[in-house]
């Protein structure tokens, strides 16, 4: 059995549809349908099932599945240590983080990472779906809200922050010394739409308080929902030292009483070689938090 079959089956197990498979492969479907039974007939099992028009992955081809990802993974391992070797003051790191941590948070990093190692890429990736993105292999490591444990990932945990109500400094409430969860629910709200992390955050929590935030405007940036604020459409809840971040003068950030907490952590998948690029991006990351 070789590589590039392994391959073959990889993607037929993906698709589930021959023809998208072989399209996606470069290849035609005749010779896909062959590797397929070349594999079946070393191994004496049946992989797929075809129904009528659909292919469905027998007991075997999930079986065989695992190990195959987990071989085409370590030959990948072997290609990037070997290529980490051979350059030594290059390489490439891929980082999927949230769009408003990169909005806001990640510039003056990714500016000194560059002075220091002028010639590694870095691609940062801003998602709300890095798990997936982390699992898929689309990245190298994540950067993002603190979630459950899974067997797959390493879990680096590197910086906790409260939350706090931003208001323009002429709103009624710019000279509270804090808010009271209770106060929120009767506080326009500009926020980030749900299905964003940070939202989902601040859902939870106010859950957790029985009370109820109404919103006047949602966006995903963090710099547009501070405009907001500034213009007086309403306040926002975000964490607590975006605004030294961002230094806004006219906006004044009101620490909240019970305050949700954000907990941030780098993933990565176990099974997967982290370059030098990769390890050192991380350290810098912990140090600059």
């Amino acid at each position: 059995m070789e590589i590039r079959q392994l391959q073959y089956f990889l993607m037929l197990c993906n698709e589930l549809h021959f023809s998208e498979a072989a399209y996606k492969l470069g290849i035609s479907q005749p010779t896909l349908s062959q590797q397929i039974r070349v594999i079946e007939d070393e191994l004496g099992v049946p992989l797929f099932d075809r129904i009528g028009k659909k292919t469905v992955k027998t007991a075997a081809g999930e079986l065989l599945e695992g190990y195959a990802l987990q071989i085409v993974q370590q030959l990948e391992n072997a290609k990037n240590a070997i290529a980490d070797l051979r350059n030594l003051n290059s390489g490439q790191v891929r980082i999927a983080v949230l769009p408003s941590d990169l909005d806001y948070r990640l510039t003056s990093l990714l500016i000194d990472f560059h002075k220091d190692l002028p010639n590694t890429k870095v691609k940062m990736i801003p998602s709300i779906d890095i798990l997936n993105k982390v699992l898929s292999n689309e990245v190298d490591i994540g950067v993002g809200l603190a979630i459950q444990d899974d067997p797959r990932l390493n879990h680096i945990p590197f910086y906790t922050e409260t939350y706090s109500l931003y208001v323009d400094n002429e709103h009624d409430l710019a000279m509270r010394e804090i808010i009271s969860p209770e106060d929120l629910t009767n506080i326009p709200l500009v926020m980030y739409p749900k299905g964003f992390y940070g939202r989902d955050l601040i859902d939870d929590w106010c859950k957790e308080q029985k009370i109820t935030i109404h919103t006047v405007m949602e966006t995903g940036s963090a710099t547009s929902l501070f405009q907001l604020v500034k213009e007086g459409i309403g306040a926002t809840i975000q964490p607590s030292q975006l605004n030294e971040i961002l230094k806004s003068p006219n906006i004044r950030a009101i620490p909240i009483e019970y305050s949700p907490i954000r907990e941030l952590e780098i993933i990565y998948r176990n099974d997967k070689y982290l370059n030098r690029a990769a390890l050192t991006f991380m350290k810098r990351l912990e140090v600059f938090f």
